[in-house]
């Protein structure tokens, strides 16, 4: 399954105007594609130009990306 997302900005502004953190809505027919559930706690990594999110409920963290 492939949908284009925007990365839409979020919290609090700075002085000078520029947010610091974004959010991504992902529906639940996509995280039953991935074993998971609206709640779930997830590992977040970002290496080489890719964010990947794990399921934090893994008896082990997969490195092999």
């Amino acid at each position: 399954m492939v949908r284009k997302k925007k990365l839409s900005p979020s919290g609090a502004k700075d002085e000078d105007g520029n947010y610091h953190n974004v959010h991504l809505n992902l529906h639940e027919d996509e995280l039953a594609v991935a074993g998971m559930d609206i709640g779930d706690e997830v590992f977040v990594r970002v290496r080489d130009g890719k964010i990947i999110i794990q399921s934090a409920d893994e008896d082990e963290l997969d490195h092999e990306f």
